[in-house]
């Protein structure tokens, strides 16, 4: 009987201190992180190229840029043309009740060869624009991004948002959030 009560206080001391073992050895659960309140604007980049109330140094870049490759876009234009004339005689020909083989064959060369001519300049075209544009703009844009961080930090901004780049993600805003036209003031005042 003395086992059997010996047996049964230990049974009662386990079965008590098990729970309270378990209690003190549970991990506390983290306090959930308290998130600040932040001041929400956004902006809208699209206006920067905007010939009469844009980044003035953009705009400018934008203009060298469209000088400089103004006689390429019209020589790739001309090409074009070309080749819709060629397609134009070539389909003449082949409607025609008198086919001529030889001179269908002709101008599909033609138009081929064309064809290859206005790839490969447009090709051309689009590399040396995109190096001329990272040349022009680039630097331009670097500052901008600097420009937008201290506007931020000044304005004792959480987020700034680019309207442009978020499309159909925001489906409301205020009218007083935007700080397009404050950004661009002060940007072309810092920098005229």
């Amino acid at each position: 009987m003395k086992f059997t009560r010996s047996l049964s206080s230990l049974l009662l001391a386990l079965l008590v201190a098990s729970p309270l073992a378990a209690q003190t050895t549970a991990p506390a659960a983290p306090a959930p992180k308290q998130v600040p309140v932040a001041k929400v604007a956004w902006l809208d980049s699209r206006a920067f190229f905007n010939e009469e109330n844009g980044i003035k140094r953009l705009v400018r870049a934008v203009k060298e840029l469209d000088l400089e490759f103004s006689g390429t876009q019209s020589e790739l234009q001309l090409l074009q043309e070309k080749l819709r004339t060629i397609v134009g005689e070539l389909q003449k020909l082949q409607a025609g009740g008198e086919a001529n083989a030889q001179a269908i064959q002709e101008k599909q060369n033609e138009g081929l060869k064309l064809q290859q001519e206005l790839q490969s300049k447009q090709q051309q075209a689009q590399q040396a624009f995109a190096q001329a544009q990272q040349q022009k703009q680039g630097p331009v844009m670097a500052e901008i991004g600097k420009a937008l961080e201290a506007f931020a930090k000044d304005r004792d901004l959480g987020v700034l948002l680019d309207g442009a780049k978020l499309g159909d993600a925001v489906l409301y805003t205020k009218a007083d959030l935007d700080v397009t036209a404050d950004f661009i003031a002060a940007f072309n005042a810092a920098n005229p």
